[in-house]
């Protein structure tokens, strides 16, 4: 069967339109030849879509893209704290209704439990938790099965041990259909409270997980590394860690800055990269950050290394380089293992270290993480920065068809 990356597809695509647009000079009635042309550029259009999604890997089943596009859950089920693990070695992962008593916003996530959880020997434990953001396409939780198979990551990880059990919590970052809010809080929305303050009262209230704040963790990929690298800075007393994938670092680069109406106080005081900037050897307590950036990326990644450098001169900040990729599905998937084990070696206490020793020498939570290549492509000028100062960098290329993030 043809899936929406395979090459094949994109060859048919283009041959249908090719041949349509023959049609168009051979046939004479007029409205065939008008309808051949609709219909090639449609094709035509779709053909370009199509390789669009080869190149960045965001959609590799039919399944995938369109649970994105209708808002689908998933067949998943809902998860409760009662519910027993299937395999000794196999967590749970499922849908919970997280209603937000602050913010008003009545969201689902989805929660992954380790397999521990519901064993009688670790009854008593409060496991560490790390919420993690999903980004776009994948405009709901559900892209962190259906895409980075988080489920079978965490199982692998723990069966390895590289990791213990952490609780991982999915929460949606944006609103209503494609209404992108980018765990903000602006003239029109309140994202920022609904993830940092409703969410965990509502894990908080549902499941057994650890109340310190150094015990809860953040990650995400492409926008919700965004999120990830944003909350901890602008709440740095309430997470352990952050893991950041593929993020942006200045609102104005993403969809936070029409969040924010593009108001430029705003913008500034929700652009991570300025942030970290402005931090002093006084700006404790701070979470610890980890920052994984492909090295294709061209709009993010110059911007991930500064930000790197910034938090470097009050904390050592792990940076890991993908290589030959840009802010694509390969790139998240081949970042979120390790992102996972430095999450654990932050998050966890000392009596769960002791309960769940795990492996020493992870290497690739520095350096270089091989990822597949891409095939070149052609580029288009970017357009510069709104905003100057020390921050504010020299108008790079954007490869054609890359959208922002979102």
């Amino acid at each position: 069967m043809l899936g929406p990356d395979s090459r094949l597809l994109t060859a048919l695509l283009i041959a249908a339109s090719a041949a349509l647009l023959v049609a168009v000079f051979r046939l004479r009635p007029l409205p065939a030849r008008i309808a051949c042309g609709a219909l090639s550029i449609v094709v035509a259009m779709t053909g370009g879509v199509a390789v669009v999604n080869y190149y960045y890997g965001y959609y590799t089943t039919w399944g995938q893209m369109w649970a994105d596009f209708n808002g689908g859950t998933g067949n998943l089920g809902v998860i409760t704290p009662a519910m027993s693990t299937t395999a000794v070695g196999s967590g749970r992962l499922g849908w919970a209704d997280l209603p937000g008593k602050l913010s008003g916003y009545d969201r689902r996530a989805l929660v992954y439990l380790p397999p521990q959880y519901n064993q009688a020997k670790y009854a008593r434990i409060r496991f560490p938790v790390v919420e993690l953001f999903h980004g776009t396409p994948g405009t709901n939780p559900l892209a962190w099965d259906t895409r980075l198979r988080i489920g079978q990551v965490a199982d692998s990880l723990l069966a390895r041990h590289l990791i213990g059990p952490m609780v991982l919590v999915m929460p949606t970052i944006n609103g209503p259909g494609h209404e992108f809010q980018d765990c903000v809080n602006g003239p029109a929305v309140k994202d920022e409270t609904y993830l940092t303050e409703d969410v965990r009262t509502d894990v908080y209230a549902r499941y057994r997980v650890s109340h310190d704040p150094y015990e809860w963790g953040l990650s995400g990929y492409s926008s919700g590394g965004y999120c990830a690298a944003n909350l901890a800075l602008r709440h740095p007393g309430s997470f352990g860690a952050a893991a950041v994938i593929n993020g942006y670092f200045r609102a104005a680069d993403g969809p936070a800055a029409g969040a924010l109406n593009n108001i430029q106080p705003l913008e500034d005081a929700n652009s991570p990269l300025f942030l970290a900037e402005k931090l002093t050897l006084g700006s404790s307590p701070l979470p610890a950050f980890w920052v994984a950036a492909g090295t294709n990326d061209r709009p993010d990644y110059k911007p991930a290394t500064m930000f790197a450098t910034a938090m470097d001169r009050i904390e050592q900040v792990p940076f890991v380089k993908l290589n030959n990729v840009g802010d694509t599905a390969n790139g998240w998937a081949a970042a979120l293992p390790a992102a996972l084990t430095w999450l654990w070696q932050q998050l966890a206490p000392p009596d769960l270290r002791a309960m769940f020793p795990v492996r020493a020498g992870a290497s690739a939570l520095f350096g270089t993480l091989p990822v597949a290549p891409v095939k070149g492509h052609d580029k288009a000028p970017c357009v510069p920065a709104k905003r100057s100062g020390p921050a504010v960098l020299p108008c790079a290329k954007i490869p054609l068809g890359q959208a922002p993030k979102a």
